[in-house]
């Protein structure tokens, strides 16, 4: 008959223990009168129908000292509670509350106990325990199957006194798996990532290897070691001959590259020997691309369809600079002409070059000194250093000098 053995406070002041009880020695007293087995409070164990089950709690009121000795003690009160076991539950038979834990197992207790035993006595049945409760340990120590440390409040207490131990709660950390060894649930052999030792407690303690639970290797068929191995190694196959499929089509187009580029570049070469002692009647000019190179310069790229003198056409490509009509280029006023930087009948070179032209702003370098006066307007704190439009030097000051474009006359 399946019973919950009675619970202890949630109290750190409050202990106790609880004890099947089937018989009182008459001769002896406290503990040892009481035949029977120890229980754990909160463990849910099967007793014999009329059972009686004894339960001491004990609470902490305060704190003496030894006349001699003179060491610390606790000073406890007990309430003493005997339950009836009876169709699966426990009925309180009787409960006393003692000033001191001492008097918890004196002589009323004893004799209360022995009338209940013969008021109540056991029936046949088998003392069995089926579901732990967990006693947490309060100091770290090592397990006493796996022999790794525990901390404090993360295991499980066993037995009482001198011979308490800890051990993991259930089950103890599992180790990695040999990659081979066969699983002890369904006798496939594992892989490393795919299982791991378990200890079993018993004794001589020994390690299993298993599957992962989540794999529920008992259900479902899984592939070996072997047999994942041999798909690894296919599959790493597979993956080298795709690369070196790549490798070669990455070659071949590489060759074609190759192939086209010189094709093109002696179709470049022919056109120039063929045009070179041709003159051009006729050019068309677009510009496919036009871009500020700063200090008032342009880039472009032109495209000249030309017309020659035997009759037929040509195309050359050409990237010019272009200055702006304004600034001095050696006369007053007089347009800076364009300036070719490249042309040719190779269109990728003509791009290449057009592409290497980048914008860089014309830096405006301060006098460290406060100035003199200023030759345009005639103020004081002259700083900058700039040519007129006729190519006079001379020494303007900030607002003078605000745009770049703005003709100054030193005159």
């Amino acid at each position: 008959m399946p019973i919950k053995v009675p619970t202890l406070p949630n109290d750190p002041k409050i202990s106790g223990w609880r004890r099947l009880v089937t018989s009182v020695v008459v001769d002896l007293h406290g503990l040892e009168a009481l035949n029977g087995t120890r229980l754990e409070a909160g463990d849910v164990v099967a007793v014999p129908p009329g059972a009686l089950i004894l339960a001491v709690d004990k609470f902490t009121t305060g704190w003496d000292y030894h006349f001699r000795t003179g060491k610390p003690y606790p000073v406890q009160d007990a309430t003493v509670t005997v339950y009836l076991a009876s169709d699966d539950t426990l009925t309180e038979l009787w409960t006393r509350h003692f000033k001191k834990a001492a008097s918890a197992l004196g002589a009323t207790t004893l004799k209360k106990l022995t009338a209940l035993l013969e008021k109540y006595p056991e029936q046949p049945g088998v003392f069995e325990i089926i579901e732990e409760a967990r006693r947490p340990n309060r100091k770290a120590g090592n397990c006493r199957w796996c022999g790794r440390n525990v901390s404090a409040h993360n295991g499980h207490l066993r037995g009482h006194g001198d011979d308490t131990e800890v051990e993991h709660w259930q089950d103890c950390p599992t180790r990695t798996a040999e990659a081979g060894a066969p699983c002890t649930l369904c006798g496939v052999t594992v892989a490393q990532d795919q299982a791991q030792e378990y200890l079993v407690r018993e004794w001589p303690i020994r390690w299993e290897t298993r599957h992962r639970p989540h794999l529920n290797c008992t259900q479902r068929v899984l592939p070996s070691y072997e047999e994942q191995l041999a798909a690894l190694q296919e599959a790493r196959a597979a993956q080298q001959r795709g690369a070196e499929k790549k490798r070669q089509r990455e070659a071949t187009n590489e060759a074609r590259r190759i192939k086209r580029e010189q094709n093109r570049r002696a179709a470049v070469a022919e056109e120039t020997a063929r045009v070179a002692g041709l003159t051009v009647t006729k050019r068309t000019t677009t510009e496919l691309w036009s871009k500020n190179l700063g200090g008032g310069v342009r880039g472009r790229l032109l495209e000249h369809a030309d017309e020659l003198s035997d009759g037929t056409t040509t195309t050359r490509w050409a990237v010019v600079t272009v200055v702006n009509d304004s600034g001095y280029n050696g006369e007053d006023y007089d347009p800076v002409p364009d300036q070719t930087v490249i042309e040719t009948l190779d269109k990728p070179i003509a791009s290449a070059t057009y592409k290497a032209l980048k914008w860089t702003p014309t830096p405006r370098l301060l006098d460290d000194t406060s100035g003199g006066t200023c030759e345009e307007c005639h103020q004081r704190a002259a700083r900058h250093t700039r040519n007129d439009s006729s190519g006079i030097q001379g020494r303007v000051c900030d607002r003078c000098n605000e745009e770049e474009d703005y003709m100054l006359s030193f005159a």
